[in-house]
């Protein structure tokens, strides 16, 4: 019993011993470590390498891919086991040998931080593959704005073509999609205007239809549209003429009937206010006795526009309240005469058409009448001529001539005075008695 005692007490025994416990321990750690169990990972997000540049190289496109997380079931060692996480494994699917348009299944590639490969078997995944859509890339380089004018305009203006710029966009991406875009649509909202405006607005690309098309794949070359509304003042003007007294009428005797009465114009409304009305022209009263019709063009004045469209007027004139009577006068004289050359009147009476109040025109007979011949376009030249004249109404102010086509035919020839009667002489001889 001693001698045990002395066993259990010596420093061997406990140097044996902790040998033994230590072999024990290697041996129950190296078998644990050995062993292998599964781990599953969910929620794997999938990277996809080569979309975004050799594909595009390629004038081809990502259309759609699976965005779904992956699920894997792995088996590994015991020790290893804590290195595998949703940070630590990556599943990435390459694009790269893709070289045309179509749908593709691709398998994924599993890699690990450090963990070697070899050192993983991989039991289940889900899915077993990712699909990918590739399209061709196209481009169209001149898409078409058009606007929508969801507003309003002031009484008294009138909104012009909405200017865009730039009027054309470019766009670009997947050419299923690039190919049914028909123009790019933008919606302008302003109200009550009476000025021209200018401002930005977005736009959505649409279909024949005016269905949107959107889509993160499409690529345009401006992201908005600038516009400028041009608004502009709307008005109607009045066409006139401008009567010249004559023939014993003024333009309170007249009647004036302008057809149209007025035209629509659009300008800027500082320089549409200050037109007001239209002449036409100039009707002289003294030119008809009872009414006349002429036709005008209508010339717009520079900075508006002409919104009626009419490019004429006619223009009728009445004389109201006053008679007419045309009388004969031989009462006919030339004025200017060359020196040295007489005149000698071949029309020997003429009939002249005058105008006024009826009591006044009753009082006119030829001896009113003075018709003067102004031969001073004449000269020296000896012949017959057609020569103008002017009519005077001698006494009554009240009456006018109509019209000035009165001309009388002269004669101007050399001027010869007649000869002086010589004084007779005495008779000769003696006077005879008685």
């Amino acid at each position: 019993m001693a001698r045990i005692d002395g066993i259990l007490k010596s420093k061997t025994f406990y140097i044996i011993v902790a040998c033994i416990a230590s072999v024990l321990l290697w041996m129950y750690v190296s078998n644990y470590e050995n062993t292998t169990r599964q781990v599953t990972l969910t929620g794997l997000e999938v990277s996809y390498i080569g979309g975004e540049d050799i594909l595009q190289d390629r004038n081809l496109l990502v259309m759609d891919k699976d965005m779904q997380d992956v699920t894997l079931t792995l088996m590994v060692k015991r020790s290893l086991v804590t290195q595998l996480t949703n940070d630590t494994v990556h599943v990435s699917v390459d694009l790269r040998d893709i070289r045309s348009s179509g749908v593709f299944e691709k398998v994924y590639t599993i890699s690990y931080d450090n963990v070697d490969e070899d050192d993983v078997i991989v039991l289940r995944k889900f899915p077993e593959y990712m699909t990918v859509n590739v399209d061709r890339l196209d481009v169209n380089p001149e898409v078409e704005i058009r606007g929508v004018f969801d507003g309003t305009v002031a009484d008294g203006y009138m909104r012009e073509p909405i200017v865009y710029s730039p009027e054309t966009i470019s766009v670009s991406g997947p050419a299923s999609l690039i190919s049914t875009i028909s123009y790019a649509k933008v919606v302008i909202e302003r109200e009550n205007l009476n000025r021209t405006v200018s401002g930005t607005v977005s736009f959505t690309l649409v279909d024949s239809e005016g269905q949107a098309i959107e889509s993160p794949e499409i690529e345009t070359s401006v992201s908005e549209i600038r516009y400028t509304i041009p608004i502009v003042m709307v008005k109607d003007v009045g066409l006139t003429v401008n009567l010249l007294d004559g023939g014993g009428a003024t333009e309170a005797d007249a009647i004036v009937k302008v057809d149209p009465p007025f035209i629509t114009l659009s300008g800027d409304a500082e320089y549409l206010n200050s037109i007001n009305q239209i002449t036409l022209g100039t009707i002289d009263l003294g030119s008809f006795a009872q009414t006349a019709s002429e036709s005008y063009t209508i010339l717009i004045p520079n900075g508006v526009n002409n919104l009626s469209g009419v490019k004429e007027a006619t223009v009728t004139v009445s004389v109201k309240g006053l008679a007419t009577k045309t009388v004969i006068t031989t009462n006919i004289s030339f004025d200017n005469v060359s020196e040295g050359y007489a005149p000698k009147a071949i029309t020997q009476y003429k009939e002249i058409l005058i105008r006024g109040p009826r009591e006044i025109i009753d009082l006119i007979d030829g001896s009113n009448i003075r018709i003067v011949a102004d031969l001073t376009d004449i000269g020296n030249a000896v012949g017959r001529y057609s020569v103008p004249t002017k009519v005077y109404i001698d006494g009554y102010r009240e009456a006018g001539v109509i019209g000035d086509s009165y001309n009388v035919v002269v004669s101007l020839e050399v001027y010869e005075p007649e000869p002086e009667d010589e004084e007779g002489d005495e008779p000769s001889g003696e006077e005879a008695s008685p």
